[in-house]
């Protein structure tokens, strides 16, 4: 497949180009792609996600970017076929949206006991004193807010030690639920542009994606939970965000690399309590039905420009209809806030435990614990003298079943529907899974392919 095929592709229903336009791009993004291979690993931000595996992706140019990017955090959506408005009108939904979602988000389970309503109670209606319904008035509350006719409350938080979860429902100023994109699994998903910070920091951390996985409740009222996997949070890259504004001041280069983050990087120490402050900028949503790009010229005419040209009709194209910014109104549907919420957060350590390993072979690569929370499984792997990207880690549970990973780290895996009394983890080399490995993951030899092809293996006894 081209490379600007991949990236199309991956826009599902977004934006219809031209085959020749594909053919024409695609020479360019090869170019682009090629160069940035060459090129030196950017500094101090890219450090924040230490732990997750897309530093081995291709950077692609800025417009292709903005083309790409609300599409990426969309694609682990899902729906909830069920619900409706009758349902809505039945169940007593703030303060219980994990009971609504529970079995249907990645990482899935039983929440009761764990999440904790924001307010402590069933909010009531300010006139009726009776519980406010899901279209209704939300009544008093911090964890409320109405912003250009869009409403946006805070239900319910669940925080262990890997991460933090947050419940909460939008409610549009129309209908809009016809306007974003269903995915190829028959799913919506919305996108929370925000920034967050954490009192336990010194400096506010961008963690995270701010996608959040729900379902319409009705035509303009979406549910969902945002998930935060903490190791980002916990991370911290300061000194190293010092270190690059100091030589960017005398016009310097500074790159940071594995070796810097292992040096100057530092790890948090989670506290029992602490506060979030969110600030919610924006709403986003792919759209269902974009319209379509007018290029002004016929198949013919586009084959016939030259790489100049064509790139001198693209600058125009994409300047005209806004698609060098974020959002436009040519890929996204959106409310604008800002919505502002300070949470008081309390971690629930109940039924989390961490299995110490501290194996490595010959090679320093092996794995130093296993954390369990009762929704998920947390893989800490060890990389001496190794480069953590260049590794992909792959888990059986007890009856040799794929344990397939839910958030942006592979490393993070749910446990709903796997007995994990006991794992068995294997270490792959990242190009050899991606490639050759990957496909096979649900045949029936695949255990005997990652016994021959792992490069660490290590089975743990979880309970």
């Amino acid at each position: 497949m081209k490379q600007s095929e991949k990236i199309i592709s991956g826009l599902q229903q977004d934006i219809v180009l031209p085959d020749i336009v594909l053919q024409k791009a695609d020479d360019a993004f090869s170019r682009i792609l090629a160069e940035n291979e060459k090129g030196k690993q950017p500094a101090a931000s890219q450090g924040r996600g230490k732990n997750s595996r897309h530093k081995k992706r291709k950077r692609f140019p800025v417009w292709a970017r903005g083309l790409t990017a609300a599409a990426a955090v969309l694609i682990a959506a899902f729906g909830i076929c069920a619900a409706n408005p009758v349902m809505a009108a039945k169940i007593p939904i703030i303060g219980h949206l994990f009971s609504l979602l529970q079995d249907k988000i990645s990482f899935s389970g039983d929440y009761t006991g764990y999440a904790e309503p924001l307010d402590g109670n069933v909010q009531t209606d300010p006139e009726t004193g009776g519980d406010s319904s899901v279209t209704g008035n939300r009544g008093t509350s911090s964890y409320s807010q109405t912003v250009n006719g869009v409403t946006v409350t805070l239900s319910e938080v669940y925080c262990n030690q890997e991460a933090l979860n947050i419940s909460l429902i939008i409610e549009g100023n129309e209908d809009f639920q016809d306007k974003i994109m269903t995915n190829q699994f028959g799913k919506q998903s919305l996108f929370l542009d925000m920034d967050t910070d954490f009192s336990f920091r010194d400096t506010p951390v961008m963690a995270g994606s701010g996608n959040i996985e729900g379902s319409f409740l009705d035509a303009r009222t979406y549910a969902g939970v945002w998930r935060l996997d903490l190791k980002d949070v916990l991370f911290d890259v300061s000194e190293i965000d010092r270190m690059t504004s100091e030589a960017e001041a005398k016009g310097e280069e500074f790159v940071v690399n594995q070796e810097v983050l292992d040096k100057y990087g530092k790890m948090l120490t989670l506290p029992d309590e602490f506060t979030l402050n969110i600030d919610l900028k924006r709403i986003e949503g792919m759209l269902a039905n974009p319209p379509e790009i007018d290029w002004g010229m016929s198949k013919e005419e586009l084959e016939a420009l030259s790489d100049e040209e064509f790139q001198a009709l693209h600058d125009r194209i994409f300047e005209k209809y806004g698609l060098n910014k974020h959002p436009n109104a040519m890929q996204h549907y959106w409310f604008e806030g800002p919505w502002t919420f300070t949470l008081p957060i309390k971690v629930n350590t109940a039924n989390n435990r961490t299995i110490s390993v501290n194996d490595v072979n010959e090679a320093g690569i092996g794995l130093e614990s296993v954390t369990v929370t009762p929704f998920e499984i947390h893989i800490n792997e060890v990389y001496l003298n190794h480069d953590k990207a260049d590794y992909f880690p792959v888990v059986l549970d007890a009856q040799g079943k794929y344990i397939d990973s839910a958030g942006s780290d592979a490393a993070f895996l749910p446990v709903a529907d796997h007995d994990i009394s006991r794992i068995t983890v294997y270490l792959c080399d990242y190009l050899e899974y991606m490639d050759e490995l990957k496909g096979l993951k649900y045949e029936d030899n695949f255990r005997e392919l990652l016994e021959e092809r792992a490069v660490y293996k290590k089975e743990v006894v979880l309970e």
